[in-house]
């Protein structure tokens, strides 16, 4: 019979472990305990398992900060910077799962907030996001496309960028892309 652990671990010092989040003295404790503790090891493998899937998800607008974070990981991903009015084809890297849209130029000084909205090319609605994080000084909104997003959008999707002041909202920038991946979706 295995005596039971005495370590203390918390949740919290298993989250940051996995999120990278440790000074290398407390991490490389818990690595140890990890191999010498069997209670360890499975709380490890189940916060390593709950600290994993938190990571896949990924909002489809992302603040700058968000994107500097996925940079950090090594996340596979295409970046597709676009102006208004781009009319653009972009594709996924290979293998990864990622096809960043920097939309920028938009005029967003002074507004209190953003949205976006999707639709075709012809006109008809995909949706619509609502105060979404944006950048100020560069006019810029950042749309992570995912791969399986194409199984519920077409290839072609227009993004326009709506800036609110008060109560008056109008689109100020449209950006057209093309997901050639997206192909028999």
């Amino acid at each position: 019979m295995t005596a039971p652990c005495t370590h203390a671990v918390t949740a919290e010092s298993w989250i940051d472990f996995f999120a990278g989040d440790l000074e290398e003295e407390s991490s490389q404790r818990l690595e140890q305990l990890m191999f010498e503790c069997a209670q360890c090891a499975a709380d490890a493998e189940r916060w390593g398992a709950i600290v994993g899937a938190a990571t896949l998800a990924i909002p489809p607008v992302i603040s700058s900060e968000t994107f500097r974070t996925l940079q950090g990981r090594g996340e596979l991903m295409t970046e597709n910077v676009m102006q208004p009015g781009d009319d653009r084809r972009a594709s996924f890297p290979e293998g990864g799962r990622l096809l960043i849209h920097r939309l920028q130029g938009a005029a967003l000084e002074g507004v209190d907030r953003v949205n976006l909205t999707l639709s075709t090319p012809s006109g008809s609605p995909l949706g619509r996001f609502e105060d979404v994080p944006f950048d100020r000084e560069c006019g810029e909104v950042i749309v992570a496309c995912q791969r399986h997003f194409g199984e519920s959008f077409p290839r072609e999707i227009v993004f326009e960028i709506e800036r609110c002041v008060a109560d008056q909202a109008e689109v100020v920038a449209a950006y057209t892309v093309d997901h050639v991946d997206w192909a028999g979706a």
